[in-house]
């Protein structure tokens, strides 16, 4: 893939939900550059998880096209298989499995069939070590500190080396310590692995992480 390609492309990108007669999403259109860290802001409710949702391919956009290194997402079929080979999610509240340890956790995204390849799990544990969580790998995530829990997050995030990170509001429920950690750790994933990442959060501190901001004020792309 050439570097000046964009990871994601969005052209006239709609979201309409019937239900609430509302427009989340309303003729987006944007590019995001490999090696990007890119910053969506925008008041709650505006559609910036929408977005991620759509570029993830959970969602099915009600008009527009998304591209993913120039091939458009509506016409990949196994959309299971192209998360899990291009994008790490990190969200705002975990979704850590209780009952399971930090390892088991992170290693959730190579499981198949319920067997785990040796090499995945060295690879969880050399994550673990670099986001400071080595000493708990064993440990059930239910005794983690919120800092901690999202640490394991962005291992398990790592583990199968995306192209992108999509994180959502990973600061929103920590601590302003553990928060600016979290925002350094981004930062330092993007700068040292090439990681295109798109994170969105109310936090004003992600200005001084990211590259760019997008602004998106109900459902629309704002220009600055």
């Amino acid at each position: 893939m050439n570097s000046l390609e964009p990871v994601f492309r969005t052209e006239n990108l709609s979201k309409y939900y019937p239900l609430t007669q509302s427009h989340a999403l309303e003729g987006v259109s944007l590019a995001v550059k490999k090696g990007e860290f890119v910053g969506v802001k925008g008041p709650s409710g505006c559609g910036k998880s929408t977005l991620l949702y759509l570029l993830a391919g959970l969602i099915a956009p009600t008009a527009g096209q998304i591209y993913f290194q120039e091939k458009p997402v509506s016409r990949i079929k196994d959309k299971v298989r192209y998360r899990r080979e291009n994008i790490g999610f990190v969200f705002q509240d975990f979704y850590l499995y209780p009952g399971f340890s930090v390892l088991q956790n992170v290693l959730f995204p190579c499981l198949y069939r319920g067997i785990v390849p040796v090499a995945a799990r060295i690879k969880a544990e050399a994550l673990l070590d670099e986001l400071r969580m080595g000493h708990r790998t064993g440990a059930p995530v239910e005794v983690l500190s919120a800092g901690e829990r999202q640490r394991a997050c962005i291992a398990r995030a790592l583990l199968n080396d995306p192209e992108c990170i999509l994180a959502d509001e990973p600061t929103g429920n920590l601590d302003s310590h553990n928060g600016q950690a979290i925002l350094e750790m981004l930062k330092k994933i993007n700068e040292q692995r090439k990681t295109t990442i798109v994170l969105v959060t109310h936090d004003e501190r992600v200005s001084a992480y990211a590259h760019r901001l997008i602004h998106i004020i109900d459902g629309k792309l704002e220009h600055k």
